[in-house]
Protein backbone atom coordinates (compact mmCIF):
# COMPACT_ATOMS: atom_id res chain seq x y z
CA UNK A 1 0.00 0.00 0.00
CA UNK A 2 1.61 3.22 -1.30
CA UNK A 3 1.72 6.47 1.35
CA UNK A 4 -0.43 8.77 -0.22
CA UNK A 5 -3.29 5.49 -0.18
CA UNK A 6 -3.00 4.25 3.33
CA UNK A 7 -3.30 8.11 4.13
CA UNK A 8 -6.69 8.20 1.78
CA UNK A 9 -7.85 5.47 3.74
CA UNK A 10 -7.11 6.39 7.35
CA UNK A 11 -8.92 9.79 6.41
CA UNK A 12 -12.24 7.75 5.29
CA UNK A 13 -12.12 5.77 8.46
CA UNK A 14 -11.59 8.68 10.68
CA UNK A 15 -14.74 10.44 8.20
CA UNK A 16 -16.75 7.42 8.41
CA UNK A 17 -18.01 7.56 11.93
CA UNK A 18 -18.82 11.44 11.77
CA UNK A 19 -21.13 10.22 8.51
CA UNK A 20 -23.00 8.09 10.40
CA UNK A 21 -23.53 10.18 13.22
CA UNK A 22 -25.45 12.86 11.16
CA UNK A 23 -28.91 12.33 11.04
CA UNK A 24 -31.34 13.91 8.57
CA UNK A 25 -32.95 17.24 9.90
CA UNK A 26 -36.79 17.34 9.31
CA UNK A 27 -37.21 20.93 8.11
CA UNK A 28 -39.14 23.48 9.73
CA UNK A 29 -42.22 23.71 8.65
CA UNK A 30 -44.50 27.04 8.85
CA UNK A 31 -47.81 27.38 7.04
CA UNK A 32 -50.21 30.39 6.77
CA UNK A 33 -53.40 31.44 4.73
CA UNK A 34 -52.88 32.86 0.94
CA UNK A 35 -55.03 33.39 -1.80
CA UNK A 36 -52.28 33.64 -4.71
CA UNK A 37 -54.85 30.47 -6.46
CA UNK A 38 -58.16 31.22 -4.59
CA UNK A 39 -59.78 31.67 -1.66
CA UNK A 40 -58.74 29.17 1.07
CA UNK A 41 -55.37 28.24 -0.48
CA UNK A 42 -52.31 27.77 1.87
CA UNK A 43 -48.75 28.48 1.55
CA UNK A 44 -46.14 26.30 3.39
CA UNK A 45 -42.58 27.21 4.16
CA UNK A 46 -39.44 24.68 4.99
CA UNK A 47 -36.35 25.70 6.15
CA UNK A 48 -33.06 24.15 7.70
CA UNK A 49 -31.82 24.27 10.93
CA UNK A 50 -29.98 27.60 9.47
CA UNK A 51 -33.08 28.80 9.07
CA UNK A 52 -32.68 29.03 5.09
CA UNK A 53 -35.33 29.03 2.64
CA UNK A 54 -35.68 25.01 1.20
CA UNK A 55 -39.08 25.58 -0.18
CA UNK A 56 -42.52 27.06 -0.49
CA UNK A 57 -45.40 24.89 -1.34
CA UNK A 58 -48.78 26.88 -2.85
CA UNK A 59 -51.69 24.89 -2.64
CA UNK A 60 -55.54 25.49 -3.45
CA UNK A 61 -58.21 25.35 -1.19
CA UNK A 62 -59.02 21.80 -2.03
CA UNK A 63 -54.83 21.58 -1.19
CA UNK A 64 -53.97 20.57 -4.31
CA UNK A 65 -50.37 21.85 -5.03
CA UNK A 66 -50.69 23.88 -7.64
CA UNK A 67 -47.09 25.87 -7.29
CA UNK A 68 -43.59 24.77 -5.78
CA UNK A 69 -40.82 26.57 -5.55
CA UNK A 70 -37.18 25.22 -4.67
CA UNK A 71 -33.86 26.05 -3.65
CA UNK A 72 -30.83 23.62 -4.54
CA UNK A 73 -27.14 23.66 -3.11
CA UNK A 74 -25.19 25.88 -5.87
CA UNK A 75 -27.40 28.83 -5.67
CA UNK A 76 -29.92 27.01 -8.56
CA UNK A 77 -33.93 28.21 -7.72
CA UNK A 78 -36.57 26.02 -9.70
CA UNK A 79 -40.76 26.90 -9.71
CA UNK A 80 -42.82 24.52 -10.65
CA UNK A 81 -46.49 24.84 -11.82
CA UNK A 82 -49.36 22.15 -11.82
CA UNK A 83 -52.48 21.99 -13.66
CA UNK A 84 -54.67 19.13 -12.93
CA UNK A 85 -57.78 18.09 -10.57
CA UNK A 86 -55.29 16.17 -8.20
CA UNK A 87 -57.27 12.66 -8.57
CA UNK A 88 -54.81 11.23 -10.74
CA UNK A 89 -50.99 12.13 -10.98
CA UNK A 90 -50.11 15.98 -11.44
CA UNK A 91 -49.67 17.45 -14.64
CA UNK A 92 -46.95 20.06 -15.13
CA UNK A 93 -48.13 23.75 -16.02
CA UNK A 94 -44.91 24.64 -16.81
CA UNK A 95 -41.43 25.36 -14.60
CA UNK A 96 -39.07 28.00 -14.45
CA UNK A 97 -35.50 27.08 -13.58
CA UNK A 98 -32.76 29.88 -12.69
CA UNK A 99 -29.29 28.89 -12.29
CA UNK A 100 -25.84 31.00 -11.27
CA UNK A 101 -23.22 31.27 -14.08
CA UNK A 102 -20.03 29.95 -12.60
CA UNK A 103 -18.00 31.86 -13.93
CA UNK A 104 -18.74 35.86 -13.88
CA UNK A 105 -20.22 36.90 -10.66
CA UNK A 106 -23.77 38.18 -10.47
CA UNK A 107 -24.94 37.00 -14.01
CA UNK A 108 -27.68 33.93 -14.13
CA UNK A 109 -29.40 31.79 -16.65
CA UNK A 110 -33.08 31.49 -16.77
CA UNK A 111 -35.15 28.68 -18.49
CA UNK A 112 -38.58 28.51 -18.89
CA UNK A 113 -40.61 25.34 -19.61
CA UNK A 114 -44.32 24.91 -21.18
CA UNK A 115 -46.50 21.94 -20.41
CA UNK A 116 -44.61 18.47 -21.46
CA UNK A 117 -41.10 20.31 -20.60
CA UNK A 118 -41.01 22.27 -23.79
CA UNK A 119 -38.52 25.26 -23.83
CA UNK A 120 -40.55 27.96 -24.12
CA UNK A 121 -37.71 30.46 -23.81
CA UNK A 122 -34.15 30.49 -22.61
CA UNK A 123 -31.86 33.40 -21.40
CA UNK A 124 -28.10 33.25 -20.58
CA UNK A 125 -25.85 35.59 -19.25
CA UNK A 126 -28.39 37.52 -17.30
CA UNK A 127 -27.35 40.77 -15.03
CA UNK A 128 -29.50 40.82 -11.86
CA UNK A 129 -32.15 43.71 -12.99
CA UNK A 130 -32.39 41.70 -16.47
CA UNK A 131 -33.18 38.21 -14.21
CA UNK A 132 -35.48 40.27 -12.06
CA UNK A 133 -37.55 41.95 -14.77
CA UNK A 134 -37.52 38.38 -16.74
CA UNK A 135 -38.60 36.92 -14.36
CA UNK A 136 -41.31 38.78 -12.87
CA UNK A 137 -42.89 38.74 -16.07
CA UNK A 138 -42.84 34.64 -16.58
CA UNK A 139 -43.63 34.12 -12.75
CA UNK A 140 -46.90 36.38 -13.06
CA UNK A 141 -47.30 34.56 -16.96
CA UNK A 142 -47.19 30.69 -15.18
CA UNK A 143 -49.43 31.85 -12.07
CA UNK A 144 -52.12 33.33 -14.53
CA UNK A 145 -51.94 30.27 -16.84
CA UNK A 146 -52.69 27.91 -13.71
CA UNK A 147 -55.80 30.64 -12.11
CA UNK A 148 -57.26 30.75 -15.93
CA UNK A 149 -57.09 26.83 -15.61
CA UNK A 150 -58.56 26.89 -12.64
CA UNK A 151 -61.32 29.26 -12.74
CA UNK A 152 -62.43 26.82 -15.61
CA UNK A 153 -62.76 24.15 -12.85
CA UNK A 154 -65.13 26.04 -10.96
CA UNK A 155 -68.28 26.49 -11.51
CA UNK A 156 -70.08 29.53 -11.87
Amino acid sequence: MTRLSACVFALALLVAPCALAQTPQTPASTTVPDNTYGEGGTKQSLSNAQSQPLAEIFRDRNGIIREQHEWADGGDEYWGFFVGDGSSSYQWGGAIAVRPIGGPAGRWTMTIYGTGNVTLKEYGFLSKAELDREFAHWHSQMRGWINGFLRQQRPG
